[in-house]
């Protein structure tokens, strides 16, 4: 299978699926990204760009992400963007790298270009529909919207829940996860904030728990085609 992971930002990618991308990548899937802000101008403590591009690119290979489509929406500012601008860069790479499946961010996430990145990533997946003489309308079989720390968790409690239906066994790749989480400079925070090494860690043992593994990776599937 082709599989794309749709960010808003260099490294969500790896925060919230990284180490089922490297699985997926290590069962002879090819694994795609769109990132939908890849400068992250706003991040604190973000290296210059020549450096960010550098560590984002080793943290992709580690996790065995084989090609990535670099956009350049306006960090924190997604709500000021056109809905079909973003809805097309997508569908773009959804007709370049045509996947079967699709990870995507959770709307509840407190970071408003999460939230924006789950609207249009949501309206792209229905392109081989709009467009069946182009695409095979049942190309896009599975959706998984994953959690970020430090977004998911720090949502409102009137917005919708992160409450998985899925797991992914990462005891064998979640290393690699960490690994990649390192190379990229400022991804990881000191304890106890949520982003730290501890809390990654902490939160594959608790999804893990939740279904009898030792570490996974939960996410919540929105789109399943049985065929």
């Amino acid at each position: 299978m082709n599989i794309l992971a749709v960010v808003a930002h260099p490294d969500d990618e790896l925060l919230g699926c990284g180490a089922t991308l490297r699985r997926l990548a290590d069962e002879g899937h090819e694994v795609y990204t769109v990132v939908l802000c890849a400068q992250a101008d706003a991040r604190h403590a973000r290296p210059e760009l020549g450096r960010l591009h550098q560590v984002a690119e080793e943290s992709e290979r580690i996790v065995g992400i084989r090609d990535s489509v670099k956009c350049g929406f306006p960090n924190i500012r997604f709500n000021t963007v056109g809905h079909l601008d973003m809805v097309k860069e997508i569908e773009a790479a959804v007709e370049r790298f045509r996947p079967s499946w699709i990870f995507a961010h959770h709307p509840g996430d407190l970071n408003v270009d999460h939230r924006v990145a789950y609207e249009a990533t949501m309206s792209a997946v229905r392109l081989p529909q709009r467009r069946s003489r182009d695409l095979d309308p049942s190309l896009i079989r599975k959706v998984f919207l994953f959690e970020v720390l430090s977004s998911t968790d720090w949502s409102s409690p009137i917005d919708a829940p992160f409450r998985p239906t899925t797991w992914f066994d990462a005891g064998k790749t979640f290393d690699r996860k960490m690994e990649a989480l390192h190379a990229f400079e400022g991804a990881l925070k000191p304890h106890p904030h949520p982003r730290s090494a501890e809390n990654v860690r902490a939160l594959a043992q608790l999804r893990g728990a939740q279904v009898g593994l030792e570490l996974a990776e939960a996410f919540v599937l929105v789109h399943d085609v049985v065929l």
